[in-house]
């Protein structure tokens, strides 16, 4: 008899267990979706790279000023050092830092127009510069940049081609989602992008 109602009760917290389980997992689910832009669109799509992983694509409408937020936030999660440099979206991508020469420490800005790639990433071609009085060649510059700034490992200068590589597929985040920018005018502040969400292993 006291097995029988041990076994009642074990039955009975097993499925209360289960329904609590049930009942966060569908308010975590109402709370992200109130969370979310009005204009978020959803879509189930293939990887991409020759993976069978499902992913939800999740299209989100951003601005600058969000964006140079989250710049800010994974530059410092990445590098895991003090930053000497700062990079701001204006009209163009801006990267303001300092360029030590002769033991003098030189104001340095570079402006960068991003241009985004087929698989989501950005390019940014170099722009202007501006560091003082000084006439130095850009990839000069850009290779200073890449010796002397620490960086996150998916930014790739490349001073031949006066640009650097942003690979948005490299970036870690959690539970795998995956970024790309299928938009990214700055003079418009119109800025798009799709958070890949895995939704099967």
């Amino acid at each position: 008899m006291v097995m029988v109602i041990l076994k009642k009760v074990v039955n009975w917290k097993n499925a209360f267990i289960g329904l609590l389980i049930i009942n966060i997992l569908i308010a975590a689910s109402a709370i992200i979706l109130a969370l979310l832009p009005n204009n978020t669109k959803f879509k189930l799509m293939g990887n991409g790279n020759g993976e069978d992983r499902k992913r939800v694509a999740l299209t989100i409408q951003s601005d600058k000023q969000d964006i140079n937020a989250l710049i800010q936030y994974y530059l410092e999660k990445e590098t895991r050092r003090p930053l000497n440099y700062e990079v701001l979206l204006t009209d163009r991508v801006e990267l303001r830092g300092e360029m030590t020469v002769f033991e003098r420490d030189i104001p340095l800005t570079m402006t960068f127009i991003p241009e985004v790639q087929e698989n989501g990433d950005i390019m940014l071609k170099q722009d202007s510069m501006s560091i003082g009085r000084l006439q130095v060649p850009v990839s000069m510059v850009l290779k200073y940049v890449a010796d002397n700034y620490p960086l996150p490992e998916w930014v790739e200068i490349i001073p031949n081609e006066q640009s650097i590589y942003v690979s948005l597929q490299e970036l870690e985040l959690q539970s795998d989602t995956k970024v790309q920018f299928s938009r990214f005018d700055l003079e418009q502040n119109d800025i798009k992008l799709n958070l890949l969400v895995p939704v099967e292993d």
